[in-house]
């Protein structure tokens, strides 16, 4: 009986030692910003959705997602700040961050964070972006493996306005061989394929929204024959919240008649977003995309950061990408009045041509009577 006992016990624990357990990352720290909100999301499936994280009234807060090995994710500060973050299984790392230097300390937060920390602050006190991209070069000669490399390049992406795309995929194609099979790099090789090969003249992606008072449903066709801007923004986002506030400017500046604004939000807090549009009165049709990032327009024009805007002529082509609604209004008003021009010299041309068509048949039908 005792040999049985025994048996069954050894048993038990053979069983319990085969299933892992589940392994969960935890941030946790202080924003001084009481009862504030954090937006947390991943830049991958391995994290496919948005969070938000609310302080406590004295600017705590505290963050935990399953990790069975490394996560990376994006964690938006209350001031609009980004901060990358590697979700490493069975860490608990604090976060401290100053809100008037907008700067942050992470601690106890694994090798991964740390080495991504150290590069970045490198990488930040180069004072060009040549002396930069060298310094990305040399960290990813000695580390080609690491998943920090890819992160970096997609800040450099992001941070550069006008990135050199042939530098990109040289740095890609000196990546380790398990990098090329991550999810976030196919997605950007992808993309850099699109984006060299040029984006503009190409047909906008066809579209259902329902605006943000709920009372219009729009699609693509809703802006026939006008010129169109798309502005994708998010109202926790401050740099792109200041550049919508200066929509209404742009469009006084503008002087055809057949031209609208749209502005896709990428928002997980509608509520938040439609007191964004009416406290600060924002201009144009407004529309809520959940999908953010993920959504099919996103993926197309490699959106990666926001503000990011385009500008459609009255075919809805894309006739210019990348615009700054604070510099570019002169630029879009030229670009409209030289499309419009070209359309009106067309349609002169067409009409003298059914003219000219009208009066040969009209000669080869008197002909024809004599």
């Amino acid at each position: 009986m005792k040999r049985v006992i025994t048996y069954l016990f050894l048993l038990f624990l053979v069983a319990s030692c085969s299933k892992e357990p589940v392994m969960h990352y935890t941030i946790k720290g202080n924003v001084n910003v009481p009862e504030a909100e954090i937006i947390a999301f991943g830049i991958d499936s391995r994290l496919p959705r948005v969070d938000s994280i609310k302080t406590d009234e004295h600017g705590n807060f505290s963050y935990t997602i399953e990790s069975d090995t490394l996560v990376p994710f994006i964690m938006v500060m209350p001031d609009g700040k980004q901060i990358s973050l590697f979700a490493e299984k069975g860490i608990t790392a604090e976060l401290t961050y100053d809100t008037a230097k907008r700067a942050h300390t992470i601690t106890n937060a694994g090798r991964i964070q740390m080495l991504h920390d150290s590069i970045s602050q490198e990488i930040d006190t180069r004072r060009d972006n040549r002396r930069k991209i060298e310094t990305l070069e040399k960290f990813i000669e000695k580390h080609p493996v690491n998943e920090v490399n890819i992160e970096l390049l997609r800040r450099y992406m992001i941070n550069v306005p006008t990135p050199d795309y042939t530098k990109i995929k040289n740095l890609i194609s000196r990546l380790g061989g398990i990098l090329q099979d991550n999810e976030y790099l196919s997605i950007t090789k992808e993309n850099i394929e699109k984006r060299s090969g040029n984006t503009l003249h190409r047909q906008f992606p066809s579209f259902t929204y329902t605006t943000a008072d709920s009372c219009k449903e729009i699609t693509l066709s809703t802006f026939n024959n006008k010129h169109l801007l798309v502005t994708f923004w998010a109202s926790w986002d401050d740099e792109s919240r200041r550049q919508v506030k200066l929509l209404q400017t742009l469009r006084d500046s503008i002087k055809s008649e057949n031209f609208e604004i749209l502005n896709i939000a990428f928002e997980h807090d509608t509520a938040a977003w439609k007191r964004c549009i009416e406290n600060d009165s924002i201009t144009g049709y407004n529309v809520c995309e959940k999908e953010a990032w993920s959504c099919e327009i996103a993926n197309k024009f490699n959106i990666s950061s926001l503000p990011y805007s385009v500008l459609l002529n009255s075919y809805q082509r894309v006739i210019r990408v990348g615009i700054d609604i604070e510099k570019d209004a002169m630029a879009i008003d030229s670009i409209i009045a030289k499309h419009e021009k070209s359309i009106k010299e067309r349609e002169k041309r067409e009409k003298e041509k059914e003219k000219e068509k009208k009066s040969k048949e009209k000669k080869e039908k008197s002909k024809k009577r004599k």
